[in-house]
């Protein structure tokens, strides 16, 4: 029997990426049972009012004066609280699957042993002391594990990324993780030599998000490789293309 999941999301905007994760999702989950539990911190380009549309998608809507109190891992984890189902699978609002298989390698290999999975990403943060952990771009887990292996908000400040904790607490109590490593997705390649990647059947777009609340930020990091005009637009055009979407 397939394990019923609750898919959940963090978004601010990006209507584009958003509706097509829930457009992905409903494409490859299957049989199973599920969910989509999107958090929205205050969306002002139609999104919000596109996810209340989707008899699939339940919405936990965040005033916006009250989202600086609240990043990215504490709406994730009150998310969780509310899922229905056991089984969690973790999405950023700019990642969607792209093959059938992508809870197949991950929810559906959890266990007594194994009790995170998902893509694995290598940094090497002052509060890990194992160089890599499983990004929250796409992570599966048990709901019950929260607040005891699995920690998304990020206790260790600046030391440790968001979800990063998990991976920590997983390994320290002599657990298994199931890592699928990062990869170019070649077949949407444009204006950066490493992204987008895809990794356990999920695709990642990277800086999407950014680019649309912190658009100086990453043009400053990326010296202007990663910009609105140079890769979010032409992404976009990539994917429409691939997918014919009207949106």
């Amino acid at each position: 029997m397939l394990r019923p999941v609750s898919v959940i999301t963090v978004t601010n905007g990006g209507y584009f990426f958003v509706r097509l994760l829930v457009e992905k999702v409903r494409e490859f989950i299957g049989d199973r049972k599920y969910e989509i539990i999107a958090v929205d911190l205050g969306s002002k380009d139609g999104t919000s009012a596109w996810l209340k549309q989707q008899p699939d998608v339940r919405v936990i809507r965040k005033r916006q004066w009250f989202t600086s109190q609240h990043r990215h891992g504490e709406n994730a984890e009150e998310a969780v609280r509310a899922a229905k189902y056991e089984y969690i699978a973790l999405l950023d609002s700019d990642a969607f699957p792209i093959q059938p298989d992508w809870l197949n390698l991950t929810v559906d290999k959890l266990d007594d042993e194994n009790r995170l999975a998902g893509a694995q990403f290598d940094g090497k943060h002052k509060g890990n002391p194992y160089g890599w952990y499983i990004h929250p771009h796409f992570m599966t887990f048990c709901k019950s594990d929260l607040e005891k292996l699995i920690i998304l908000r990020k206790v260790r400040g600046h030391d440790t990324d968001t979800g990063e904790e998990a991976t920590i607490r997983v390994l320290d109590a002599g657990l298994k993780i199931i890592k699928y490593p990062l990869e170019l997705c070649s077949r949407f390649v444009v204006g950066h030599p490493r992204v987008p990647t895809v990794s356990a059947g999920v695709f990642h777009a990277w800086y999407v998000t950014r680019l649309i609340k912190e658009k100086s930020t990453v043009d400053q990091e990326t010296g202007g490789a990663v910009t609105r005009e140079n890769y979010q637009y032409p992404l976009q055009d990539l994917l429409r293309k691939a997918y014919s979407l009207d949106y």
